[in-house]
């Protein structure tokens, strides 16, 4: 999969070392909105974890498991999140989208943007039939994204996540090719 992408003021682009002291940053300002629907992200996150979060993303795209982006201003070059595929699967042509943009740069519709570009590169570079996305019922704000981006609410998954509030519900989203061209 290609490792730059752009369109519309937002870049999406292969994490590197250079991205942990950014991707710190980005988690801690955004701990209050993300923690909620994230194991990973808490209070006291630390550049350590940023760390070893960045090394996963590379060892994740060379092994071809994952295929995760930092999401950054094309102007400014500023880290505004993360953007990827990962449980990919070149047997059945599928993987899961997952997104999150910092909270001073929420409301822009730079997940969408990002997340369109992900898709893309996955549907044309990876040859995927369907892109599978899965939402906390509480997360209004992710729905709205897969919406945007064209994905067909399929169904809810019961107690599919365990959040660290506890056990969550997930609105399932489909995405095929086609309903990603007609956005």
């Amino acid at each position: 999969m290609r490792e730059r992408l752009e369109a519309e003021s937002v870049v999406v682009r292969s994490f590197g070392l250079e991205d942990v002291e950014p991707l710190h940053a980005a988690v801690c300002e955004s701990v209050d909105e993300v923690a909620p629907y994230e194991t990973w992200c808490h209070h006291g996150y630390t550049a350590d974890e940023a760390a070893a979060y960045v090394g996963w993303w590379i060892e994740a795209r060379r092994e071809k498991t994952a295929f995760y982006y930092a999401v950054e201003d094309a102007r400014t070059g500023q880290l505004l999140g993360a953007c990827g595929l990962s449980a990919y699967s070149a047997e059945h042509r599928h993987a899961m989208l997952g997104y999150w943009v910092r909270s001073s740069r929420t409301g822009e519709g730079i997940a969408t943007r990002a997340a369109s570009l992900v898709c893309r590169a996955g549907f044309e570079g990876l040859g995927l039939i369907r892109i599978s996305v899965m939402v906390p019922t509480e997360n209004r704000g992710s729905q709205r994204v897969a919406e945007k981006l064209g994905a067909v609410r399929e169904g809810v998954l019961r107690c599919e996540l365990i959040l660290p509030a506890g056990p969550s519900d997930v609105i399932v989203y489909g995405l095929l090719s086609e309903d990603l061209a007609t956005r």
